[in-house]
């Protein structure tokens, strides 16, 4: 099946292909093309009278419209309202009816609270076009209930027969909120009309490039920013309008993509606080027909390869903090550490041995992603999913992921999540180059490699600016961080503390200065997890030995890398060891390591 340029009937297709009757809901209709032809020689019909209620709602700026504003409830047993009441702005005209107290328990309206009686109507009324006069029960009513919530709307579905001038049947009320409105038929309906409403609004938030391809550079200027810059400016204009921003992902017609969906494209919809159902996929498929038609004609869809999923801002993660780096200097065993505070948990894989993966990985698979799929993670990651139990209070849940300090998009990636703390560990820089050098696969670097970097016929590849904390840091506030939301420790100070420096830290988590658990015990020293180096006898002896050049060449990169560490963990109130105050010269700590590690 291809998805086509043609509106209406396009829909039809897809309502038909999930097995859905098209016309089964009197009081929601599934539209048709000839509907919105407005011209006369049609027969009026419910589908025509809603199609031009639809147009004129729109019009009127849908969800941003002053509408709202004219919407007021009376209180039972009155059911009308004064004229002054009724007065309307020039171009509208008041319409009113009495509502059943059960349709607004299912509407999530507080007026419920007006009616004492199941049977005790509640009249309600508003100004609005008048082209909404047939159709203002079934469809103004019903959005204009669903755009007063703003960011928390629901699904609203037509009140149909809990809706009356004079009267209202409260059996029928109750069978159609009973099952009526949970048709999936009737959904899809509902659904078309929320888009059809506010149609402007939801045009405008769509096509949006929600995955990037690798590029060289992801600065300010560049095709990934830009990507990224629209695709979260029409995420939050999107949420803050009342709607949910899905990820579409297909393929065009002939194309074949064995790693996936060759487009992946944003899309605003009606919010989803109900489910993400089977009618919202033919809903999202419309849309993307629609809207591919007008935006890029010459693209052939592939229905088949159509995928969908609601998205969400790293920031809606539920993480308090983040051991971001530096990689090979504690990281491993600062995050086991932390997980052992009584307040704190860490997420990790349990297979794992690096005490990373949280959420399966999500911030490596989810690099290039501009927003992330909302269905990928469990709902205690979600913001607002779950409360503290009673009596007993929450951890604060944490990640690790030195990664994300290590590259420009990690930290940017960081300067998004404004609700996690970061935490940044190194180590004496000798320690460092050590565990770094020697960790590289296939062929670890040793000291005279290393101190040729960038000479001909030098097969080792390393990376030194990795060490260059302060001027990673800087980039990290540039991006957004707050430096108070920043904390970088030094390894030497923590083992030479113990207990007391995991207080410390506990308290600049938010997660209070104790460092007991609940039985009383007390957390131990700082543990040393992590994989230990091979071949560290081998590269101490050949760094005592390195000949003077080479050495000096390897103190001007501890130099550079130490520049401004001091600061940094001044800023931090955390005190400053000697190996970054006064650092003992390479060769001879070196040589000072191999004759321990002799012994």
């Amino acid at each position: 099946m291809i998805l086509t340029s043609s509106w209406l009937a396009q829909l039809a297709q897809l309502v038909a292909a999930d097995g859905l009757p098209p016309e089964t809901c009197s009081w929601a209709p599934l539209p048709r093309d000839d509907d919105f032809d407005l011209s006369s020689g049609f027969v009026d019909s419910v589908p025509r009278q809603f199609a031009r209620c639809s147009l004129a709602l729109d019009a009127a700026g849908g969800h941003a419209s002053g509408l709202l504003e004219t919407l007021i409830f009376g209180m039972p047993p009155e059911h009308s309202f004064s004229p002054e009441a009724s007065r309307c702005p020039e171009g509208l005209q008041f319409e009113e009816l009495l509502l059943s107290p059960r349709y607004l328990v299912v509407a999530a309206q507080p007026e419920v609270a007006r009616s004492s009686d199941w049977r005790e109507l509640i009249p309600v009324g508003a100004c609005v076009p008048p082209a909404c006069h047939e159709a203002f029960a079934n469809l103004a009513l019903p959005r204009l209930l669903e755009w007063r919530q703003g960011k928390s709307a629901k699904y609203h579905p037509s009140p149909g027969p809990c809706a009356g001038a004079f009267d209202v049947d409260d059996a029928s009320c109750v069978q159609h909120l009973d099952q009526d409105i949970r048709s999936e038929a009737c959904v899809t309906a509902v659904h078309v009309w929320r888009v059809l409403c506010d149609a402007r609004f939801f045009d405008e938030l769509f096509g949006a490039q929600v995955r990037s391809l690798p590029k060289d550079s992801l600065g300010e200027s560049s095709e990934f920013a830009e990507h990224q810059k629209a695709a979260l400016g029409h995420y939050s204009t999107c949420k803050e309008g009342g709607g949910s921003y899905v990820g579409v992902y297909f393929n065009a017609v002939g194309e074949e993509d064995p790693a996936g969906a060759g487009y992946a494209l944003g899309m605003c919809i009606p919010s989803l606080h109900t489910t993400y159902s089977s009618a919202v996929s033919t809903i999202v498929a419309w849309r993307l027909g629609l809207r591919m038609a007008t935006a890029y004609p010459g693209v052939a869809i592939d229905a088949d390869s159509v995928r969908s999923a609601e998205l969400m801002h790293r920031n809606e993660l539920e993480i308090g903090w983040a051991i971001i780096g530096l990689g090979r200097s504690g990281t491993t065993s600062l995050a086991a550490w932390l997980d052992s505070h009584p307040n704190l948990e860490l997420l990790s894989d349990p297979e794992d041995h690096f005490r990373e993966g949280s959420f399966d990985y999500l911030f490596r698979r989810s690099h290039l992603e501009h927003l992330i799929r909302r269905d990928e993670l469990p709902s205690a990651a979600r913001a607002g999913s779950a409360g503290p139990v009673r009596g007993r209070r929450t951890p604060l849940v944490g990640i690790k992921e030195p990664n994300l300090l290590r590259s420009s998009r990690g930290r940017q990636i960081m300067a998004e999540m404004k609700r996690t703390k970061v935490l940044i560990i190194f180590k004496n820089w000798v320690d460092w180059l050590k565990s770094a050098a020697l960790f590289i696969r296939p062929t670890p670097c040793f000291p005279r490699n290393l101190a040729r970097i960038g000479e001909e016929g030098n097969d080792c590849s390393f990376a030194f600016d990795e060490a260059h904390l302060f001027e990673k840091v800087r980039d990290l506030e540039q991006k957004g961080v707050a430096r108070e939301r920043i904390k970088v420790v030094h390894l030497d100070t923590l083992r030479a503390e113990g207990p007391a420096a995991l207080r410390r830290l506990g308290a600049f988590l938010g997660a209070g200065n104790r460092s007991t658990g609940s039985s009383g015990s007390s957390a131990g020293a700082m543990p040393q997890e992590g994989e230990v180096a091979e071949d560290e006898v081998e590269f101490w002896e050949e760094l005592c030995g390195l000949p003077t050049e080479l050495a000096r060449r390897l103190e001007r990169r501890r130099s550079e890398a130490l520049r401004g560490c001091d600061e940094l963990l001044r800023r931090s109130g955390e005190p400053i060891p000697e190996s970054v105050l006064r650092p003992v010269p390479i060769q001879q700590e070196a040589c000072q390591r191999m004759k321990s590690k002799i012994k």
